[in-house]
Order: structure tokens, then C-alpha cells, then sequence
């Protein structure tokens, strides 16, 4: 069956009802899989709560969308999401070793331009065979994991 994990800027998109998201869901097969994972619920969640300028209704109408369409069904960090996240960690660095040794790995990644919480997404859609659907460039990430097809459908 095809499954499409989307991330935060995809359940957005979607929320807000953009045309090309809309389209693209039209067409797909009616037994498509339209997942989130409980890092992108976290980055929304986050997202709410760090920003205090919109409206309360409007993030009120959010978090009931999510609430509905999404955290039902949403795909938890497994200890075998841990074993991709590794797996991913280690073909990063492998790939891009640092200069110096002592450097910590979040560091590291900072300095390549990988976001922590993308190589969460990106094993959660390699451990459930899903493409993953994000405007996120993430190029270090997709350079190591090729066989995690992306798209951008916005």
C-alpha cells in the first residue's frame, strides 16, 4: 500500500488548504496512507507554544485538525526508529567526517546544516518504507538515505 509520511510543512499546508497539496491528495489512490509521526505533532505543538502571535482560535482550529486528522494515527519513536536514527547519524558522519574529533554530534550536524529533528522524520519514513513528503531540503540527509524517496508538494 502507498504511504506518504508528511512533515510539518505539509500538515500546514494542508490545514490551510493550499491548492497543490489539495490537488495532489485528489489524485492519489483512496487507500493511500497520509501519516504523520510524533515528531512532526511535536514540532506543531512546539510551534504553538513558542509563538504567542497568532490568534488562540486560530491555533484552537489547528490542534483540532491535527487532533482529527492526524494524532489518531500517528506513528510513534519505536526502539527501531532509534536503530534508523543511528544508522543515519553514522552515514552522516561517515560521509562527513569533522575536523576535529572532539567535536559533539549535535554540533557537528548544526555545522552541516542537518536538522536533529529531520533525521528523526526521515527514519520514521525509512523504518515504515514511506515517502516522505517535505519542502525541507535536507541535503546532507538525502545524500545518506537515497532510498527514502522525497517530495514537495508545495
Amino acid at each position: 500500500m502507498l504511504g506518504y509520511l508528511l512533515d510539518t510543512n505539509h500538515v500546514d499546508a494542508l490545514f490551510h488548504r493550499k491548492p497543490g497539496v489539495i490537488q495532489k491528495i485528489a489524485s492519489l489512490p483512496p487507500d493511500t496512507l497520509l501519516l504523520a509521526c510524533a515528531i512532526t505533532l511535536g514540532e506543531i505543538e512546539a510551534g504553538h507554544r513558542m509563538n504567542k502571535t497568532t490568534d488562540q482560535r486560530r491555533r484552537d482550529d489547528y490542534t483540532a485538525f491535527v487532533n482529527k486528522e492526524f494524532r489518531p494515527n500517528a506513528l510513534p519513536i519505536s526502539q527501531s526508529t532509534g536503530l534508523s536514527y543511528a544508522e543515519i547519524i553514522g552515514r552522516i558522519w561517515e560521509r562527513h567526517p569533522p575536523a576535529n574529533s572532539k567535536i559533539k554530534t549535535e554540533a557537528h550536524m548544526v555545522q552541516l546544516g542537518v536538522d536533529i529533528n529531520d533525521v528523526w522524520v526521515v527514519a520514521v519514513a525509512l523504518e515504515h518504507g514511506l515517502i516522505l513528503v517535505t519542502q525541507d531540503k535536507m541535503k546532507c540527509i538525502r545524500e545518506v538515505v537515497p532510498e527514502v524517496q522525497v517530495e514537495c508538494w508545495l
